[in-house]
């Protein structure tokens, strides 16, 4: 694998950083991520993590004040973010940390300045992100062959010390998806001994988000969480890894192998919006897992409440595309404008699909049919893109005399079940119907009783 330093491009601003850090009597290592993706020649990341060795946190930061405002993350942790208008740079000092109690953050951090970047680089989780780039030296440094792995493609533990954080369980499985490398056996083993009850829900959450939405095929860092022992902490999950009856052909799949290849497919069609694509993911990793069981286990993960609802709508419409399709010929209009009231139809095609295609795969002979129809004729409706708009407006019925009180808003609704059946096109015809059906005075409706056809 090159690693010359071509291979690093780095700004102008991250080397006048370097050199300030080691004028002041610092020596600056880029590590992390950024050397990893470099390596892997995923396309540079904006951020630079960068640790200085040799240099107090406070003669740090005064000397990162100078290229702009610095904001102290870990007082006691030597952690500090540097922010200019080029970019925005994590900087630290190497610490020892001590395990003292159960938990992810129980841990006694002391900064230590002297210590070597291989002392440092062995605290670190994976090989692969141990590995550090001397940019003033232009020297890469690689204690733990983080190297050969990322060329084996292997995600392996560091050292003892991997063992003492639980959230590291987690980030094997998303590093594994993301990159799609094999988990060592012997980094395995460690992970199936780990306490996962001790993370925080956000932490697991964040893990969990990363490989949804970072990986090209998060199947495969999912297709981990058994032998990494993920599953027993989300029986709703585990259910879907239970075999299924005996199968003349032998060949029947597990709802969560059936799950994981839904997964894939919902990948391939993520947009470049993070939240639409959580959503799109998330209803991918839940569609056969029951409603209240989907409330109960993204609770368990998250507060975004409007998240758990979007993905709890999105599921439940999963089947809306195929029953719509079987009533094709009594023309459906009306649920059809229903539907993109309550969810967008591109959206839910896009799901719907991915399931159609998880299970039945693609091609010719794996055209989804029911999504093709309704995505063709909700454009002929004019609500593919939209949610319909209706016609009458409160202000057509005070110009026209009603007075205004709750009469107003049941004649609205009335009108609009009117228009989503097809009745009503326009506001002359919506006029027209208040006309003959509502008394004038009061904006009630004339005939409260008269069946509207909705």
């Amino acid at each position: 694998m090159d690693v010359s330093p071509e291979r690093f491009p780095l700004t102008p601003e991250v080397r006048r950083i370097g050199r300030a850090i080691h004028e002041a009597g610092g020596r600056p290592v880029l590590v992390g991520g950024w050397v990893r993706d470099r390596l892997l020649e995923i396309p540079e990341s904006k951020d630079f993590d960068l640790e200085v060795f040799g240099l107090s946190p406070g003669k740090l930061q005064k000397t990162l004040a100078r290229f702009g405002p610095v904001i102290t993350v870990g007082r006691h942790f030597g952690v500090l973010k540097l922010n200019t208008r080029r970019g925005e740079y994590d900087v630290s000092v190497p610490r020892r940390e001590s395990k003292i109690g159960k938990g992810h953050k129980q841990f006694r951090v002391e900064p230590d300045p002297t210590m070597t970047f291989e002392e440092a680089a062995a605290r670190r989780d994976f090989t692969i992100n141990a590995i550090g780039y001397d940019f003033l030296a232009g020297r890469v440094m690689d204690h733990f062959h983080g190297i050969r792995d990322l060329q084996e493609r292997r995600l392996r533990h560091v050292g003892p010390a991997f063992g003492e954080d639980p959230l590291r369980v987690l980030r094997a499985m998303q590093f594994a998806g993301r990159f799609d490398f094999a988990i060592d056996p012997e980094t395995l083993a460690i992970c199936r001994e780990q306490d996962l009850s001790e993370l925080p829900r956000e932490r697991i959450w964040e893990e969990l988000k990363k490989l949804l939405l970072q990986a090209e095929r998060p199947s495969r860092g999912l297709v981990y969480a058994e032998p990494l022992g993920v599953l027993p902490y989300f029986p709703e999950l585990a259910r879907l890894a239970t075999p299924p009856p005996p199968a003349k052909n032998n060949a029947a799949r597990t709802r969560w192998e059936q799950t994981l290849a839904v997964v894939d497919r919902a990948a391939a069609m993520r947009s470049g919006d993070a939240k639409s694509g959580l959503v799109l993911m998330t209803g991918a990793l839940c569609h056969q897992i029951r409603e209240p069981a989907i409330r109960t286990f993204l609770a368990r993960l998250t507060q975004e409440t409007a998240l758990l609802e979007a993905v709890v709508t999105l599921v439940r419409e999963l089947d809306t595309p195929r029953r719509l399709y079987e009533r094709r010929n009594v023309m459906p209009d009306g649920e059809i404008r229903r539907l993109a009231l309550r969810i967008s139809i591109p959206f839910l095609l896009k799901l719907a699909t991915a399931v159609f295609q998880g299970a039945f795969g693609q091609g010719p002979t794996g055209s989804f049919g029911a999504g093709e129809w309704l995505a063709q004729r909700s454009r002929e409706l004019g609500v593919y893109g939209a949610p319909p708009e209706p016609v009458l407006k409160g202000r057509h019925l005070l110009e026209m005399g009603l007075g205004p009180g709750p009469g107003i808003g049941e004649i609205l609704d009335r009108v609009f079940e009117r228009q989503l059946d097809g009745h009503i096109a326009t506001a002359e015809e919506a006029l027209a119907w208040v006309r003959q059906e509502c008394t004038p005075d009061d904006g009630s409706p004339a005939n409260p009783s008269t069946n509207d056809q909705v």
